[in-house]
């Protein structure tokens, strides 16, 4: 009876079991908790394995319902919701980690028993960018993959696109827009992300262009050329046929101008050469040169002589013989016959420097001192002023400041080297400086070439008291009443021989040749002797020209020497007179000092006679 009750009971309860769908283990039968038993379904979990996740915010699902957040650094994951037998499950990401892409496999099948082979896979997600240099304009668009634009700001010197690429996978950068009037390249543009990257750097210059052209008539250097005023000059060298200017902005208002006209000679651009905005290289333009015309002006004093300090024709000369400029355009002035040195601005400003009206012999500062006719003056690189002091029979110095001392010679004439007071001239009128610091002196009434040191050591280097026209080698060479002198680069010094109507030419050396003249006074330009002077008094050289300018007193012209020994005349005629004007209708009366600006071609006579300083310009 107790063992049927017991069979009774225990048929009821499994009844209640299965009714209730519960498991055998809830009921307390079977061996396993995903057993079956009776026909009773069993539940399963889903899960799997993740790698490389280092961040947090990776969320998977399970059938679109079961919602699983992933820890970061997690290295497995199980779903908490259980799946029959049978069921099917698939597994997606729903949310990825910052910065990171994850991906599933093995992610779906059907529920057979615990499932564990899901497997999520992160890799890192990395920027792409890089530096920008050189651009200013708008417009720069760059493309990342072919698919992927960034709009780039003008003046940016950097960007990031906003898209972002898994790790070890291929990018490219390219410039799929220019911007305005730029061309923009980029360096490292390619590769496999393995990281941020940060070295696709992109550099930006403006487009340029060029202008070219042909030159005629072109022979001497100083020309340079301006196209546009922000950018450098162009220096065309002598003799040049073609030029070409590079480097344009692309939209830069250009025109081609002459800013220094080459020495002597006057270029003009053509008339229908291109003025205007660039936007491609511009060809043909053309450039026409000719030989310049010598136009003299009057920069200070009047045919009236006397001593007055003031601008232009107010201002008065008594007699100005020497003259020379210094590096800031200012002229000065050995006015001989007012016992002074006279300074003048490139204005026409005229102040006295040093010296009185009265004569004298007097060391000291500004009026103090005194000179008695001095004829010529020369300056050296710091400035200091060299006079030879004609009646004195010194050779006088003049600090920027205005004090004057006696560096060599005394009233007491002669022909004796030395130092100081010990050395002797005998009516020196020229003076120059060589590029070593030692003056030259044209000591006149010797017919010698004299050189004194700054220390004032005297020294005679050619010539001798004896008067005449030979040429040779120190004391075999000799002068007649040399005046002018004045010495180029290489040292060589250049002599108006006056008494011999000759331009000589000494080296260093103390070799002496004749370089264009002869002893016959005339005005024919030519070569060599076959050219003539009279009484040929200043001398100036200027290197960049090959030229050496000459004031040919007794002819009161202004005569042009080339290296080679061409003679041609510049302006004046041998009437005197002095009218202003172009070449041979100007005139002059005893021009005695030249000098000239070498960069412009400007030169500066004391017109002696006159009683005024000449200026003359090349001019069209």
């Amino acid at each position: 009876m107790r063992h049927f009750m017991c069979l009774r009971k225990r048929a009821w309860y499994w009844a209640i079991c299965a009714a209730a769908a519960l498991s055998l283990t809830a009921c307390g039968g079977g061996s396993s908790g995903n057993s079956s038993s009776g026909g009773v379904a069993t539940r399963y979990t889903i899960g799997g394995s993740v790698s490389g996740l280092t961040s947090s915010g990776l969320t998977l699902t399970d059938n679109g319902g079961d919602t699983l957040t992933v820890s970061s650094n997690s290295t497995t994951f199980t779903f908490s919701q259980t799946l029959q037998s049978g069921a099917t499950y698939a597994v997606a990401v729903a949310t990825s980690p910052t910065n990171e892409q994850c991906t599933v496999s093995s992610a779906s099948g059907t529920v057979s028993g615990n499932v564990s082979n899901v497997a999520v896979v992160c890799v890192q997600l990395d920027t792409i960018g890089g530096a920008i240099s050189g651009l200013s304009a708008a417009g720069l668009v760059l493309e990342l993959n072919g698919q992927y634009s960034l709009s780039v700001l003008a003046n940016a010197s950097s960007y990031v696109f906003s898209q972002t690429l898994a790790s070890g996978t291929a990018y490219q950068v390219t410039v799929a827009t220019q911007p305005t009037g730029e061309t923009c390249t980029v360096s490292s543009g390619a590769g496999t992300v393995s990281g941020n990257v940060t070295n696709a750097n992109v550099t930006c210059s403006i487009v340029t262009y060029s202008i070219s052209g042909t030159i005629s008539g072109l022979s001497a250097s100083g020309l340079q050329l301006r196209f546009y005023s922000a950018g450098p000059d162009l220096s065309v060298s002598a003799g040049a046929t073609t030029f070409s200017y590079g480097n344009v902005p692309n939209g830069t208002d250009v025109a081609m101008d002459v800013v220094t006209q080459p020495y002597w000679e006057f270029c003009t651009p053509g008339s229908s050469d291109y003025s205007g905005v660039i936007s491609s290289d511009i060809t043909g333009q053309t450039l026409s040169c000719t030989a310049a015309q010598a136009d003299v002006t009057t920069l200070a004093g009047s045919t009236t002589p006397g001593y007055v300090n003031g601008t232009g024709s107010d201002a008065e000369f008594f007699n100005p013989a020497g003259v020379a400029v210094d590096a800031s355009g200012n002229i000065y002035v050995a006015d001989s016959a007012n016992n002074q040195i006279r300074e003048i601005t490139p204005a026409g400003v005229v102040t006295t420097f040093a010296g009185s009206t009265t004569a004298g012999s007097a060391d000291g500062t500004g009026a103090t001192a005194t000179f008695d006719g001095p004829d010529g003056v020369a300056i050296n690189a710091s400035g200091d002023i060299y006079v030879a002091d004609t009646n004195n029979n010194e050779i006088r110095m003049i600090t920027p400041a205005g004090v004057v001392s006696t560096l060599a010679g005394s009233t007491t004439a002669g022909a004796t080297d030395g130092t100081g007071a010990t050395a002797s001239f005998n009516h020196p009128v020229g003076v120059a400086v060589t590029p070593a610091g030692d003056i030259i002196v044209a000591d006149t009434d010797n017919n010698e070439i004299r050189m004194v040191t700054p220390a004032g050591v005297v020294s005679t280097l050619a010539g001798s008291t004896t008067a005449g026209s030979a040429d040779g080698t120190g004391s075999a060479a000799s002068f007649y009443h040399p005046t002018g002198v004045a010495v180029n680069a290489s040292g060589d010094i250049y002599v108006a021989d006056y008494g011999n109507n000759e331009i000589r030419e000494v080296t260093p050396s103390g070799v002496v040749t004749t370089l264009a003249g002869s002893t016959t006074a005339g005005h024919a330009d030519g070569t060599g002797s076959a050219a003539s002077f009279f009484g040929p008094l200043g001398v100036a050289v200027d290197d960049g020209a090959g030229t050496i300018y000459v004031a040919d007193g007794l002819n009161n012209e202004i005569r042009a020497v080339t290296f080679a020994g061409v003679v041609t005349t510049l302006a004046g005629s041998p009437v005197a007179g002095s009218a202003n004007g172009t070449g041979s209708a100007a005139s002059f009366h005893t021009p005695f000092g030249i000098a000239v600006i070498p960069t412009s071609g400007i030169l500066y006579v004391g017109d002696y006679a006159n009683d005024e300083i000449r200026q003359i310009t090349p001019g069209p």
